[in-house]
């Protein structure tokens, strides 16, 4: 029996034979061709044309699907009474049909309008009949009634089409099952003759997918024309038992093999819509010892931001065990690092820059499958999205350097990130530890901006994994956002780790020299020294202090018992005074 329908791909996968060199013609102007053509069928016949890969791509003769909308809306309002036979269909579809584009477009967008997937048929073992008048009359099938009906509409046309049998990686597909050539095929499809090339038509996946037991009517463009390095994807023709024989029929200059097929990991039709494609790992289940790290290519840069999730195959989420982050504008680096010896699935997510939604498409999915029996992994702080990724860097005020590094290391407990920017912007920056371990981390960050960079330090109480995150404030709601996130190693902690002062104002420009610990100790003398350029008069716990220097200010106070210790700052230094920062004193 065949299945034909693809599980929902979810928003939030040879024999050789000799090369023939063909004229690749230059993409034509669809008016133009459509004009051409008008009223005609093509005059090839399919005993004369073998098969070999189209001189085109879809895009060359599809350049945009509204060229499809007259002869869409004239299909989707069929009559009933056109549906007396396969032969009073094609007559209405074709009416107002140009050309054999139009004629087979006609076909496909009727069929995946009005056929549904006979799910109770299929899952009972007892599916309806596939004969191109039974469809009709019940409006329901599986693959081979699909693609037999639309074999059935082009010939009453005289349009040459052919359905191919053969293996697909659809609902029942799961990549750790091969595919042998003693299986039975499992699915049927089309090709149809247009323009003298051979070129396939997937009306059963093009109406929709199965989820669990169910139907879901869903139009997809994707399966109409699809070219052929894209069809391979989840398409392999198994009718002669031949694999020689079987190959032409990948309309492929180079075909791929059984196993070859069986082997490849499967892209979702976004990916293959994308151009995304694996670069280091090409199977769909991955099999490692203690870590792997998997490079992915977003070879258009179509993608505007990337999401990764990784779980045990039970569905426990293990994100601190797997991180990513951008090589360079169109490569994706993921390493990942299993603690336990299990089954995980890693699945990749895409965000298109076309998109004006939210909503991320799901792009690859790897099982990965460990035998690591070691101890005490050490594990990431959990971040679903690429390190250091800021799609809308311009917005914040960074230049595109600050995606240039992902992770900093930290040796002796403290790290300096500085970041060029295009304009003064407010920011706050705060850790976080990968195991959530150390408790409250409050004020172990002290951030500086200037109108041409900031500066973040950070200090780090305990070994492992930090999340360095820098936030914004957006100047339309005056609240904080998270921009970007950096992963810091942290080797050896900060030992005693002094938190810093509380920071306000930024927009002074000032910069603290010393002191760079809190609390301060009570009843004790305490230099400082700061800096800015804006500032004409700092005030401490009653002192004032002027510049010794260009815009440095330096001056020693005494501090209080308890309580807090405010830096005042002037910027005309007879006006009102602003706190720039606040110490506690404790002893």
């Amino acid at each position: 029996m065949k299945m034909g329908n693809a599980k929902r791909e979810t928003k939030v996968s040879a024999s050789t034979r000799k090369t023939e060199k063909r004229e690749v013609t230059p993409k034509p102007d669809i008016l133009s061709y459509a004009d051409d053509c008008a009223s005609k069928s093509d005059t090839n016949k399919e005993e004369d044309v073998p098969p070999l890969p189209p001189k085109t791509k879809k895009e060359d003769i599809v350049p945009n699907t509204a060229i499809f909308k007259g002869i869409d809306e004239h299909a989707l309002k069929a009559p009933t009474s056109a549906l007396q036979s396969a032969s009073e269909l094609a007559k209405y579809l074709v009416k107002q049909a140009r050309n054999d584009l139009e004629r087979i477009r006609a076909f496909y967008r009727w069929i995946t309008e009005n056929i549904r997937y006979d799910t109770d048929g299929y899952f009972s073992g007892m599916p309806s009949s596939c004969k191109p008048e039974d469809v009709l009359r019940s409006g329901k099938s599986v693959c081979q009634g699909y693609a037999d009906l639309f074999t059935t509409l082009c010939r009453e046309v005289g349009i040459s089409a052919k359905t191919i049998s053969g293996y697909a990686k659809g609902y029942s597909y799961h990549p750790e099952q091969s595919v042998t050539p003693s299986a039975d095929a499992d699915h049927a499809w089309n090709v149809v003759l247009l323009n003298g090339d051979w070129r396939f038509v997937e009306c059963t996946w093009g109406a929709g997918h199965v989820n669990g037991h169910t139907f879901v009517k869903e139009f997809t463009e994707f399966y109409f024309l699809t070219d052929p390095d894209h069809f391979i994807n989840a398409h392999f023709p198994w009718m002669e038992m031949n694999e020689e024989e079987d190959a032409k029929w990948q309309l492929l200059w180079k075909p791929i093999s059984l196993t070859e097929y069986s082997r490849r990991l499967k892209l979702s039709k976004d990916a293959l819509k994308l151009g995304i494609t694996p670069v280091s790992h090409t199977s769909g289940v991955l099999e490692i010892k203690s870590e792997e790290t998997i490079t992915i290519k977003d070879n258009k840069r179509n993608i505007e931001n990337w999401m990764v999730n990784f779980y045990i195959e039970n569905g426990i989420e293990m994100g601190n065990y797997v991180m990513s982050y951008m090589q360079d504008k169109t490569t994706l680096i993921i390493n990942v690092r299993p603690p336990t010896q299990a089954k995980y699935i890693l699945k990749i997510y895409g965000k298109s820059r076309s998109k004006q939604t939210e909503l991320y498409d799901n792009l690859i999915e790897y099982i990965v499958k460990s035998n690591n029996e070691a101890k005490n992994v050490k594990p990431y702080p959990c971040r679903s999205k690429p390190w250091a990724s800021c799609p809308e860097y311009e917005m914040y005020g960074f230049t595109e350097k600050v995606m240039v590094t992902h992770v900093y290391m930290a040796k002796r407990g403290e790290v300096k990130v500085s970041i060029p920017t295009t304009r003064l912007i407010d920011i706050m920056a705060k850790i976080r530890h990968a195991e959530d371990a150390v408790g409250n981390l409050e004020n172990y960050c002290l951030v500086e901006a200037l109108p041409q960079y900031i500066v973040v330090e950070a200090r780090f109480p305990k070994e492992g994994f930090y999340e360095l995150e820098i936030l914004v404030k957006k100047e339309s709601d005056g609240h904080y956002w998270p921009a970007i996130s950096y992963l810091v190693d942290c080797s050896t902690a900060m030992d005693p780790c002094y938190k810093f002062p509380v920071r306000y104002n930024l927009k002074y420009q000032c910069h603290l020299l010393e002191p760079l610990r809190n609390p301060l100790p009570p009843q004790t003398n305490i230099n400082f020294r700061l800096e800015s350029p804006m500032v004409q008069k700092f005030y401490i716990s009653g002192k004032y202090f002027d510049k010794t220097k260009e815009n440095l200010f330096e001056g020693t106070i005494v501090t209080p018992d308890r309580g807090d210790l405010n830096v005042f700052g002037s910027e005309n230094g007879n006006g009102s005074m602003l706190v720039l920062f606040t110490f506690s004193v404790s002893s």
